[in-house]
């Protein structure tokens, strides 16, 4: 079991999605995942899932789009003609997107951080791999992109985005709820990361005592190798008293 201090600021939720060409290589499923905990990011729910056909077009329906033409639509009376919008097959990539997103599992978080999507929006780094490789060469998708489809990751780009998003995946998880109720004891409180369910988790007061296996000045990363849970309240170290520190130690 492990703890961590709370942040101190209200918390923004973001939705984080690895695609199918992370999760199909267990490395750099893990490196992602690693990095999340390493930034300092809180796991709020996370689950392994497969979209289908239908729900991954559901899913980028902002990129089917329109023609942005107008074209005569009949009307109730004969004599008159409305103009209505001409579909289109979307943009160039919408078909090539949702069929990859239906091509394997992928694994959906939501995050909580202080900037929680930029932060993970920043952590990504940009769309296009080409341009990751060169200008952004240590964020995911410099690092571990294969072509803009295939770039590993996906994130919400506003807090509304990140609001509907997460009601897509998460239909279950009641926001309002977890503002009002949950996100003041993970600011507020000691957690702890069980890297059993990957998820962060409130510290109840009869754990608390598990801190007594800090000591000062040592740090441990949650690296779930090395710590499978962790503590982080100015210093960490596993549970289960360990003081071997893992390669992403901070």
């Amino acid at each position: 079991m492990a703890a961590m201090a709370a942040p101190a600021r209200p918390l923004q939720l973001t939705l984080a999605l690895l695609k199918p060409d992370a999760v199909a290589h267990p490395l750099v499923r893990e490196a992602v995942h690693a990095a999340i905990l390493r930034h300092r990011f809180l796991i709020v729910r996370a689950k392994e899932l497969r979209c289908g056909a239908e729900q991954s077009r559901r899913f980028y329906r902002e990129h089917a789009g329109t023609s942005g033409l107008r074209v005569p639509e009949r009307d109730a009376d004969p004599g008159r003609r409305r103009l209505g919008p001409c579909l289109s097959a979307g943009r160039f990539f919408y078909r090539r997107l949702v069929e990859f997103m239906a091509s394997g599992p992928m694994w959906a978080y939501i995050l909580a951080h202080e900037n929680a999507v930029p932060l993970w929006r920043s952590l990504m780094g940009p769309t296009k791999v080409f341009r990751a490789r060169h200008s952004h060469p240590d964020s995911i998708r410099g690092a571990y992109g294969l072509t803009d489809t295939r770039n590993t990751t996906h994130g919400s780009d506003s807090p509304a985005s990140a609001s509907r998003e997460i009601a897509f995946f998460f239909p279950e998880f009641d926001e309002r709820r977890w503002y009002e109720q949950d996100e003041p004891q993970l600011r507020c409180g000691q957690l702890f990361y069980s890297a059993k369910e990957r998820v962060h988790r409130v510290l109840q007061a009869q754990q608390a005592q598990v801190q007594t296996l800090g000591s000062a000045g040592h740090h441990c990363c949650p690296c779930p190798q090395q710590c499978p849970e962790w503590i982080c309240s100015g210093s960490c170290v596993s549970s289960h008293g360990s003081e071997s520190c893992c390669p992403l130690c901070c």
